[in-house]
C-alpha cells in the first residue's frame, strides 16, 4: 500500500510540475507576443505607411495620362486685360475644369481599385522590373522583413517577410490649383496643378491604419503676354490673391 501511495504522490508531483512549465511557457510567450505588438509592429507599419504612398503617387501620377489630360485645352484660360493691354485677371472655364476633375477622379479610383484587386495587367505602367508582379496579383504591394526592425543595414533584408495591402476606403478627392506669376518683363506664367486626394487602408497582419495620401501633379503651362499692372500681389498672382495690392513705386 505505501508503495502505491509513494508512487500516486511522485505521479502528482510530476503532473504540476508540468502543469506549472505549461503555465509558464503561456505566459512567456503571451509576454513575447505583447512584447511585439507594442515594440515590432508600430515600426512595420511605418514602412508599410511609406511603401503605401509611393505606391499611390505612382497610380495617380500615371492615372493622368493622355486621354485624361486631352480634356484640357486653350479654351480653359479666360485672360480679361484692359484698354493698355496689362492683365486684370486670369479666370477658368468651369465646363472645362470640371470635365478635366472628374476624369481624373473617375480613372484613378478605378486604378487604385485595381491594384487592390490584383487586376495588374490592366495597369500597363507596372512592370515586372520595378515590381514583383507575382506579389501584386494577390493584392500584395510590398513585404517588409523583419530585420527592418534591428535599424541594421547588414540585417534590414532578413527573416520573415510582412505582406503589406492597401484598401481605398474613402472616395477619390481631386481639385485644380493655380500658380500665377510674373515671367520676364511683360508676361504672366500660369502654372496648373491637379491636386489628387486619397484616403487608403494599411493592411499588416494584426493590425491596420488609415492613411491619407494627397499628391501634387503639374497638368499645364502656359505663358501670356501682357504689360505687368501697377497693382499687384507680391509679384504673383493665384485665385485668392487681392488684384488691387500694394502699387509699385516708380522712380
Amino acid at each position: 500500500m505505501k508503495k502505491i501511495k509513494l508512487k500516486q504522490r511522485k505521479q502528482m508531483k510530476i503532473s504540476t510540475k508540468i502543469s506549472t512549465i505549461i503555465v509558464f511557457v503561456i505566459i512567456i510567450t503571451y509576454i513575447f507576443i505583447n512584447y511585439c505588438g507594442n515594440k515590432v509592429l508600430p515600426i512595420i507599419m511605418k514602412e508599410a505607411q511609406i511603401d503605401s504612398k509611393k505606391m499611390a503617387i505612382v497610380i495617380i501620377k500615371n492615372s493622368l495620362n493622355d486621354e485624361v489630360l486631352s480634356t484640357l485645352d486653350d479654351d480653359m484660360y479666360t485672360v480679361i486685360q484692359n484698354k493698355n493691354g496689362e492683365i486684370q485677371t486670369i479666370d477658368f472655364n468651369p465646363i472645362i475644369v470640371n470635365k478635366f476633375l472628374s476624369k481624373t477622379t473617375n480613372v484613378v479610383s478605378e486604378n487604385l481599385k485595381k491594384l487592390e484587386k490584383g487586376k495588374i495587367d490592366d495597369l500597363t505602367f507596372i512592370n515586372a522590373d520595378d515590381y514583383n508582379i507575382k506579389n501584386l496579383k494577390n493584392g500584395v504591394i510590398s513585404e517588409i522583413p523583419m530585420g527592418i526592425i534591428s535599424n541594421n543595414v547588414l540585417l534590414s533584408n532578413l527573416g520573415p517577410k510582412v505582406p503589406v495591402k492597401i484598401n481605398m476606403i474613402g472616395n477619390v478627392v481631386s481639385s485644380v490649383e493655380t500658380k500665377v506669376s510674373n515671367y520676364g518683363i511683360n508676361s504672366a506664367l500660369i502654372e496648373v496643378f491637379a491636386k489628387v486626394e486619397v484616403t487608403e487602408e494599411v493592411i499588416i497582419p494584426f493590425q491596420t491604419k488609415t492613411i491619407k495620401i494627397v499628391n501634387d501633379v503639374p497638368v499645364a503651362i502656359k505663358v501670356i503676354n501682357g504689360s505687368v499692372p501697377d497693382y499687384y500681389s507680391n509679384g504673383k498672382l493665384n485665385e485668392s490673391s487681392n488684384i488691387l495690392s500694394v502699387p509699385i513705386e516708380n522712380d
